[in-house]
């Protein structure tokens, strides 16, 4: 606001100054020449005749015979000393120049104007002599007509200038209402062009985050309504014929197997939940990190024991270089995010790993690095970038092996880059996939709002 008010301010002094300098030089210049040369043509006949008769006399008849004169004229005319001019600068409120004295005594015709009151004067000394012939105070309209027109000129100009400057900045807010009102009517992808002035930049640059952010978390809610719609059912609907049967049944060895599953179930719909309320979370704030210092290579063979308890079936080895190891004893991370991280990689390769998954942890300049990967069929280079995307998976099948609703790969990115890292995926020298994930090994410690596995 100030840096708009100052270069407006600035804007209108100089145009006011410049516009008032050159209508005053185009004032001078034009009108009152073009005045000057049509009035002194006028009386030069005047003169001439004048010299001529006064001449004729002797000195002392001259003032009474141009008395006897100036009843033909509709205007005084005089006959005074050189010496006596100041008498007719005060009458006349206008002062004789050093210039027009000058062309005076050389026996040129001088006037002078008195536009505000609209009297002029007009001098010629008499030929030979000392004496000035002064035809005045000779009456006229004052230049009120001319004054308003170059009042006018200047206002005029003042708007164009002011106009021009106004134009770039309407220009941008009809951007801004036109991408507002689409936007309003449920065009969610209008933006506001960013072709702007620069006091008008940060405005649309902050309207177009807000539009994007919008259009983001209403992207999310439709697709977390769906999943939900869709990924919830299936647990609550074998929880509900797994009741059905015990109902029924008396083999309590098999009451015992749906309840089981029922237990099941139940972990499952709390995982699903636990995913959507952490990506609502990302939509809805900026989460912080609660950096501490871990013992990264402790908390991977941590993780990964779980999965070795419920995946007898797969055989998995943790590697960590013994060239980082020191480093990887005081890692900077939040531990609670890089435990879900890891959790959530395994899991996915434990979907589609046929017997093995290796997990590698080593040091790589300032970053610290970890690849997971298995020995499955591998994922297409095409689908890479997606996975990373909400709500995407690669096998798009319903049964419990496969099951998940997308999220774990979206909430794997968004943490690795609150961590100041990337996370891409590749292919494993066991033929299935590798998906590494690199982050700085030194991040500010800080005490802030901790993210926690579960809202």
């Amino acid at each position: 606001m100030k840096q708009l008010f100052f270069r407006l301010y600035l804007l209108l002094i100089l145009t006011l100054v410049g516009l008032g300098w050159s209508i005053d030089k185009l004032y001078n210049t034009v009108s009152t020449e073009e005045q000057l040369t049509s009035d002194v043509e006028l009386h030069k006949g005047t003169f001439f005749l004048l010299d001529t008769e006064l001449r004729r006399h002797p000195e002392h008849e001259r003032p009474s015979h141009l008395e006897a004169l100036a009843t033909s004229f509709g205007y005084q005319v005089q006959l005074v000393e050189i010496n006596s001019l100041e008498v007719i600068e005060q009458a006349s409120e206008v002062a004789f120049s050093s210039q027009q004295l000058e062309y005076l005594s050389a026996g040129g015709i001088v006037p002078l104007f008195n536009d505000i009151a609209g009297e002029s004067w007009f001098f010629k000394r008499l030929t030979n002599t000392d004496q000035i012939m002064v035809l005045g105070p000779i009456y006229g309209e004052p230049f009120v007509q001319s004054d308003v027109v170059y009042a006018l000129i200047l206002f005029i100009a003042l708007a164009f200038i002011v106009f021009i400057w106004v134009w770039p900045i309407s220009k941008g807010l009809m951007s801004m209402t036109r991408a507002a009102t689409a936007f309003g009517k449920g065009d969610f992808s209008a933006r506001a062009s960013t072709q702007v002035p620069s006091p008008m930049l940060n405005l649309v640059e902050r309207f177009n985050s807000m539009a994007s952010r919008i259009q983001r978390l209403i992207k999310s809610h439709k697709e977390l309504s769906h999943a939900v719609s869709h990924e919830l059912r299936t647990p609550i609907a074998r929880i509900r014929f797994a009741m059905e049967i015990i109902r029924d049944e008396d083999d309590k060895a098999l009451i015992h197997q749906y309840i089981d599953t029922m237990d099941q179930n139940i972990e499952e719909l709390d995982a699903l939940v636990d995913e959507l309320l952490i990506y609502a979370r990302f939509d809805r704030e900026e989460p912080q990190l609660n950096i501490t210092k871990v013992n990264l290579a402790e908390l991977i063979e941590e993780v990964t024991e779980r999965f070795v308890v419920t995946e007898p079936d797969l055989h998995f080895h943790v590697h960590v270089d013994s060239e980082g190891s020191e480093k990887l004893n005081d890692c900077q991370i939040d531990k609670d995010a890089i435990s879900r991280v890891v959790d959530n990689l395994l899991r996915n390769a434990v979907r589609y790993a046929n017997k093995h998954i290796d997990v590698d942890v080593s040091v790589i300049g300032k970053d610290v690095v970890v690849a997971v990967n298995d020995d499955g069929p591998g994922i297409p280079k095409s689908q890479w970038q997606a996975l990373f995307e909400p709500f995407v998976r690669l096998d798009q099948s319903r049964d419990r092996k496969s099951g998940g609703i997308g999220l774990g790969l979206a909430i794997v990115k968004r943490f690795i880059e609150l961590h100041q890292g990337s996370v891409k995926i590749g292919q494993s020298k066991k033929g299935g996939a590798s998906f590494i994930l690199a982050w700085p090994h030194h991040l500010s410690l800080k005490t802030n709002k901790v993210i926690s596995e579960k809202s």
